[in-house]
């Protein structure tokens, strides 16, 4: 992938008032303002993250009215349901409502959808099978926004349907008990970034304020933070709060479940988002993406170290599993990209492939957005049946897109950066798919220019490597965590001299090493070691990376990531 690399720039009047006002060097007033904090208290308060700086969760619509009910339900001892979701973000939100509901004293239990069998969204059928099983209230975590349909099999049932979400609503909204979305246009509540686990902290953070406990909130934030950031929402506003104290939350879990999925997965002491983004959240993942269900749950309420180590190594196989599949179909892509490379220049890519498991397209559909820069649909076809999964990229909002095709779904829904959908039984055919991508494909060469399809490279700014030191590292430490919405800083450096290397780690991945204030630094560039062959021993190179820390045998040294390379 090539990329343009684009400086930003600062006022530097703006930079000396931050400085002044803050306290801080140059170099953290200007990545402030690359990062649109011009305002003192504003960034003032990204820099110092606390609790105290929570929102009033009643300042959502309808969260008066959902408390009431919820507390209603305990005092006439009615059952709830929890319709969970079964991705990362639904996974958490349906075990920290469960939780929050038992420490009320109500009954409830969940039901986690099968990703295989149902798709995303709610199901009529599982309604009427609640109404059988005695439930009068519904609460849906991460989904049902637009579920006009279902809403109304809810209300004829005689059952109570709360809604709680974070994707787009569509023009109208479900005819349900209330609706928990900060993404509601008649919703005023200031932050509308958060993920489904985070609505549902906000609900949390209500009901144990009308109860006087408030002080048992923070617990439930690392949960909170894994589906935050799982979810890659934007980290801004509320959500670097919930990640900042949940990842400080779990260094030291009491949550029996919790620990061994850690260990499990070889986090020990300090985590990171890398930790919860890469390790812990495909683990969580994996077990609907391969056909588990509600274990995946019920591990964050079991008490015997024993029976949760078990369910933990039951993840680990199936992210084991969900790694295979994953690589068959890139493989099989990969072959159609030798024999016709023309199929992925398309502004809009839409991959379909015949009993692809459907646990894995999404995870597939990002590697390709990814790869191509291009917006990618990715479809399993499976009889007379095909699921969906799209990923976009920056500046596409990819269900604007399926929004054109909305006659061709029997579900669909999302938001701009990802997307779910089931075709309706009538278009499961090679030549209404090839319709579709037709009109995907003219919707965005409608909305998009062709520099939109070059990926960029934000550059902060242009260092000598002599600059680059552990001073600096703590500098920009300062605004961790990183994520979307507050990117890793990205610097560059011109004419750098190669002191050791190309080398080839693992078969995929470049290193080489350079000399910072008198140390050699390594610089890695994951899964990019097919560059190696391009790199003469003692060139000089452009790099553009961000900084960072390795421990490696106990020892912690400066580590360069590299994001793009020139040869001058």
């Amino acid at each position: 992938m090539n990329f343009k690399w684009d400086l930003s720039s600062s006022n530097p009047d703006q930079i000396k008032k931050l400085v002044s006002a803050l306290e801080v060097s140059p170099l953290i007033a200007q990545l402030l303002l690359q990062r649109g904090f011009e305002d003192i208290e504003e960034a003032r308060l990204f820099l110092n993250p606390c609790l105290e700086h929570l929102h009033d969760p009643y300042l959502m619509a309808d969260m008066d009215r959902v408390v009431e009910r919820i507390f209603l339900a305990r005092d006439r001892n009615e059952k709830v349901l929890i319709y969970g979701d079964y991705d990362v973000d639904g996974i958490t939100s349906t075990a920290v409502l469960k939780r929050a509901l038992e420490m009320l004293g109500l009954k409830v239990d969940f039901y986690l959808p099968r990703r295989l069998e149902e798709g995303y969204g709610i199901q009529a059928e599982v309604l009427r099978q609640a109404h059988a099983d005695g439930y009068s209230l519904i609460v849906t975590t991460d989904s049902g926004i637009r579920a006009v349909g279902e809403a109304d099999v809810a209300r004829k049932l005689g059952l109570d349907l709360i809604i709680t979400d974070h994707h787009q609503p569509d023009a109208s909204l479900p005819n349900a008990y209330a609706i928990l979305d900060p993404c509601r246009l008649d919703c005023s509540y200031p932050d509308k970034n958060l993920a489904a686990v985070g609505v549902m902290f906000k609900l949390v953070q209500a009901l144990f304020q009308t109860t006087g406990n408030a002080s048992v909130v923070p617990h439930f934030l690392k949960l909170v933070a894994i589906g935050t950031i799982a979810d890659v929402v934007p980290l801004v506003g509320e959500n670097r709060i919930i990640v900042r104290y949940g990842l400080e939350g779990l260094a030291d879990p009491r949550n029996v479940g919790l620990k061994e999925l850690l260990s499990g997965a070889g986090v020990n002491g300090r985590v990171d988002l890398v930790d919860v983004a890469f390790k812990l959240a495909p683990r969580i993942n994996a077990v609907t993406r391969m056909g588990g269900g509600r274990e995946v749950v019920d591990l964050f309420f079991l008490e015997d170290q024993g029976e949760a180590a078990r369910v933990v190594q039951l993840m680990n196989t199936k992210n084991s599993l969900r790694q295979k599949e994953e690589k068959r179909i890139l493989s099989e892509i990969e072959e159609w990209l030798e024999q016709d490379p023309a199929i992925f220049e398309k502004d809009f890519l839409v991959v379909i492939g015949k009993d692809w498991h459907r646990g894995v397209i999404g995870i597939v559909a990002a590697r390709l957005a990814e790869r191509f820069y291009r917006p990618t649909l990715v479809l399993s076809l499976k009889e007379s049946s095909c699921q969906g999964s799209g990923r976009s990229i920056p500046g596409y909002n990819m269900l604007s897109a399926l929004d054109q095709c909305r006659d061709m779904f029997a579900q669909y829904g999302g938001h701009a950066q990802a997307v779910g959908c089931t075709l309706r039984k009538e278009f499961c055919r090679n030549e209404s798919i090839e319709n579709m991508a037709h009109r995907l494909e003219a919707h965005t060469e409608a909305v998009i220019l062709p520099e939109d399809l070059v990926p960029s490279l934000q550059i902060e700014s242009f260092l000598r490597l002599e600059e680059v030191s552990n001073q600096l590292c703590d500098e920009i430490e300062k605004l961790a965590p990183f994520g979307t919405g507050n990117s890793t800083p990205v610097f560059a450096s011109r004419n750098v001299n190669l002191v050791a290397g190309p080398w080839v780690l693992k078969e995929k991945h470049l290193k080489i090493q350079l000399q910072c204030n008198g140390a050699l630094v390594d610089a890695i560039w994951w899964k990019n070691g097919d560059v190696a062959a391009s790199i003469a021993p003692g060139s000089q190179l452009d790099l553009a990376y961000t900084i960072s820390r390795d421990t490696y045998r106990g020892q912690e040294k400066l580590l360069l990531t590299i994001r793009d390379l020139n040869l001058p």
